[in-house]
């Protein structure tokens, strides 16, 4: 289990397009602990859809305490489904090819609380 603290900055309306209506939320830093520790980076956005119920995609990326770089990706709409890019000679090269599941952002202050569960699907 991994547990993510991200802030956020305020979000950004873009309106109608061809997604359905858009809003950006950009990500601008945080804490992961659990199984892996360090620091969400800023940078990082969710680009969230509403065509009919509201979608998140996130992308951003995790600094562990030991300097590593992980790519994050969580999308869904309902269920979120988290995927991870990292070298392939990585201590976390196991984030390359398992499964994973997270719970909905909860409300916290400044951000959202997501945890992050390893699934055999």
């Amino acid at each position: 289990m991994i547990t993510e603290m991200v802030t956020l900055a305020p979000s950004q309306s873009v309106g109608a397009t061809k997604r359905g209506n858009r809003n950006i939320i950009p990500i601008t830093g945080g804490e992961i602990s659990g199984r892996i520790t360090g620091k969400v980076l800023f940078g990082g956005a969710d680009y969230q859809s509403r065509p009919d119920a509201p979608a998140i995609d996130a992308r951003y990326l995790w600094q562990t305490n030991d300097g590593e770089i992980i790519i994050v990706r969580n999308t869904g709409s309902g269920s979120l489904v988290p995927t991870f890019e990292v070298r392939t000679d990585s201590p976390y090269a196991w984030l390359n090819t398992g499964y994973f599941l997270s719970s909905a952002p909860g409300i916290r202050p400044g951000g959202v609380g997501i945890t992050i569960y390893e699934s055999n699907r």
